[in-house]
């Protein structure tokens, strides 16, 4: 029996239902959609979610048609499918919930008696996460950018992984794009959330995927390389046979050390550089120009050598934020040698 809070499902079955999560003060609930599809038979447990940012939507589309094609009937062990955890943020097309101004995505393992997002971190937390062997986490460029890696945590010490860190490098490799990154520790904070995923002994890989001024232009190519990128994650996990499909044999891992922060000066954002461009130090990324009299504001030079991996902004740019980042390549993958693996 596959279990939700108040959802569940028997051995060969799909159901559907929202988990029943908390209310604001004024009695609105933002209760989360759940597909829950148990195999008949026993293993493993993959657990995908989208939009936990409301405007990054290219994994809920890919989700949603995964869920359409999966037969439990085939499949070892189970799947939790949420395509869209913050319905607040979803439906006024933003990236937190307009609710309590907070980020879900930063919240876990939540609290009990905080604010609705608290809570909703809290218990979306408690009833699926924790049992999930593997999380794909589905994130966007949304309007701002295009993106297209698998982002992944850093290693406490990378010439001794642990085991859920072998698995999880072999899961980023998996996914069959040919480019992944990683922060080093404190680049934007603590990550106290991934921390406690991870405490859980859940292996979580995280996809930047599409978005952009291009979105219905790239939408389509875009939501078929997600949905294929579960389906390899599946094949990897032994839930269900078949070859792996990938952009090709390599997959370049990034060290995603170096963030471009925009200056103390609002304006249009054009940026002069391109996905996977190298620059060095003192090369220009973009500027900062009036909107109206196209005067220069800022310029925007590059920090250290770099790689540039995608990332962009709204225009016009307003307020503190990241505009950029470049990586450096830490290692080269190679799929043709590689046991992509892994048991749980």
């Amino acid at each position: 029996m596959l279990q939700a809070g108040n959802l569940s499902a028997r051995a060969g079955e799909k159901t559907f239902g929202y988990l029943e999560t908390a209310q604001s003060r004024s009695g609105m609930r933002l209760d989360i959609p759940v597909h829950l599809i148990a195999g008949a038979q026993p293993g493993p447990t993959l657990m995908v979610q989208g939009a936990i940012h409301g405007a990054e939507i290219i994994g809920s589309i890919a989700i949603l048609n995964l869920v359409e094609k999966l037969d439990p009937a085939v499949i070892r062990g189970n799947i939790i499918a949420v395509p869209v955890v913050n319905r607040a943020g979803f439906e006024l097309g933003e990236r937190g919930s307009r609710v309590d101004a907070k980020d879900i995505s930063r919240l876990f393992p939540g609290k009990a008696d905080g604010s609705i997002s608290d809570q909703t971190a809290y218990i979306y937390f408690k009833e699926t996460i924790t049992q999930a062997d593997v999380l794909i986490d589905f994130h966007a460029g949304a309007r701002t950018a295009y993106e297209r890696y698998v982002l992944f945590s850093a290693e406490d010490d990378p010439d001794n992984p642990t085991q859920l860190e072998k698995n999880r490098r072999k899961l980023v490799v998996a996914f069959g794009l040919d480019q992944a990154a990683f922060f080093p520790p404190g680049t934007f904070g603590a990550n106290t959330a991934k921390k406690a995923i991870e405490d859980v002994n859940t292996c979580q890989i995280t996809l930047e995927f599409g978005g952009g001024t291009g979105w219905f232009k790239n939408g389509e190519d875009n939501v078929r390389d997600a949905e294929r990128g579960i389906w390899n994650i599946m094949k990897a996990m032994g839930m269900i046979e078949g070859e792996m499909e990938s952009d090709g044999p390599l997959c370049t891992v990034y060290n995603a050390g170096v963030v471009i922060w925009k200056p103390a000066v609002d304006g249009l954002f054009i940026r002069d550089r391109k996905f996977k461009d190298a620059l060095t130090v003192g090369d220009s990324y973009g500027r900062l120009v009036d909107p109206y009299t196209g005067d220069l504001l800022a310029q925007m030079p590059t920090p250290k050598d770099g790689i540039v991996i995608p990332s962009g902004q709204e225009w016009p740019t307003v307020g503190a934020t990241s505009i950029g980042i470049l990586g450096s390549i830490d290692r080269v993958d190679d799929r043709r040698t590689m046991d992509l693996s892994v048991s749980f």
